[in-house]
């Protein structure tokens, strides 16, 4: 596999990616904050302490659950991160640089639990 920097391999798999929206994949090339790191378990810890505490209310102990759930198998590999923002939304996505495609996304609009 020959070298791709972590910005155009991030690029090409959101571009790839029929599970996203269009409105995201067409925006691949705008996406910011995209860096190549892990997160170790004490993340997961964090998101379940915030549903059991339920501090932020109803909608984002749901938000928290999903993201749980889609992220818990994820828990300490490399992956690239990056957002992604139009009109209203922020997206979110983690793409796996070993198969080059999307393993976890979510999209919140802006104003989500104000």
């Amino acid at each position: 596999m020959a070298f791709m920097k972590v910005e155009e391999l991030f690029i090409e798999a959101v571009r790839n990616s029929l599970e996203l929206p269009g409105e995201v994949r067409s925006r691949a090339g705008l996406a910011c904050g995209i860096n190549l790191a892990a997160f170790d378990p004490s993340y997961l810890q964090f998101l379940d302490q915030q549903i059991q505490m339920n501090t932020r209310g109803a909608e984002w102990a749901a938000i928290y659950r999903r993201r749980l759930a889609g992220l818990t198998s994820l828990a300490g590999r490399s992956l690239v991160s990056g957002h992604i923002r139009y009109d209203s939304f922020s997206t979110w996505i983690k793409v796996d640089p070993n198969t080059r495609s999307v393993v976890y996304w979510e999209q919140l609009q802006d104003d989500v639990g104000a």
